[in-house]
């Protein structure tokens, strides 16, 4: 979206939309946009997990050693001493060579891997983290405007129109067929972690015969939707996780008093999460570059 568009949306000026967005980026708080290849593009599922471990590692080196791995896109430590991650992973051979990857580190106890289906019943349907999108062919036309996002996902229309010698009418509607298409979506990562808030998590088990998992989260999105972040589901077991966004510890108290009493729910764990590490070796930006390398672009 243009500044002028963003400018409109909010009743300011483009001016203050810029200002606003390089502050945001000034902080961390904006970490970089992008462009990256939907996962039925990339042949991939959602795992998340947990690494239990004898203590004596050092955390954030520990961290950083598993984010090496492509599949990985970002891990945390909790509260309780655990490691959580989430990746991509390719079917179930590669799920179990990233198990097997883990348990073999130093200082690695347990390890926890589950499939999960993310949700986010406050963002569109199309929203990247839980549109699984399409796989689809791109045109020349598109690879080459594409290379150009890869380098800079907030490059102008007119330049990319200057680098590729197409029209900007001609990559305006390049630029839409894409975003309708599926193959690809433009994300903005972020960290919410930047401004001081803190992410109180939630691991539920509850009964399905009862309530599904997604009309729990949405019972928790409607009680909490400042709080609320992100929620997913366990495809093979009755568990669902919550992040939910605290600026103090002691927020948290009513919320899991209340969640804990609710009819459907067996039990919950909860914990904080912080620090975290997200991978830099991104598997969408990987397959997308060779993709484009492959189209001597």
């Amino acid at each position: 979206m243009s500044y002028q568009a963003l400018a409109r949306k909010l009743s300011v000026s483009p001016n203050t939309v810029k200002n606003r967005i390089n502050k945001l980026r000034q902080q961390k708080v904006i970490r970089r946009f992008e462009v990256i290849l939907s996962k039925e593009m990339l042949g991939v599922e959602d795992v998340a997990g947990y690494i239990s471990t004898d203590g004596s590692e050092k955390v954030i080196e520990f961290m950083e050693q598993i984010a090496t791995q492509p599949i990985v896109i970002e891990i945390y430590r909790t509260s309780d001493r655990r490691y959580e991650f989430w990746a991509l992973v390719a079917g179930a051979s590669e799920t179990l060579g990233f198990q097997r990857f883990l348990k073999g580190l130093d200082h690695v106890l347990e390890v926890e891997i589950r499939p999960i289906v993310f949700y986010f019943p406050h963002q569109p349907p199309n929203y990247f983290m839980s549109d699984r999108g399409q796989k689809v062919t791109f045109t020349r036309n598109q690879l080459r405007v594409l290379r150009c996002l890869f380098e800079d996902c907030r490059m102008p229309v007119s330049q990319i129109a200057q680098r590729t010698r197409l029209t900007p009418r001609r990559v305006r509607k390049i630029l839409r067929d894409l975003e309708e298409g599926g193959g690809v979506h433009f994300a903005m990562a972020y960290d919410v972690f930047a401004l001081g808030d803190m992410e109180y998590r939630l691991k539920i088990h509850y009964d399905a015969s009862k309530k599904t998992g997604q009309e729990i989260i949405d019972w928790i999105y409607k009680k909490y939707p400042h709080e609320f972040w992100w929620a997913s589901v366990t495809t093979n077991e009755p568990i669902i996780d919550v992040g939910l966004l605290i600026d103090r510890p002691g927020k948290s108290v009513p919320i899991i008093r209340e969640i804990k009493t609710a009819a459907s729910i067996r039990q919950v764990e909860d914990f904080i999460s912080y620090p975290r590490v997200v991978s830099i070796n991104f598997l969408d930006r990987i397959r997308l570059e060779e993709m484009l390398t492959k189209a001597g672009l």
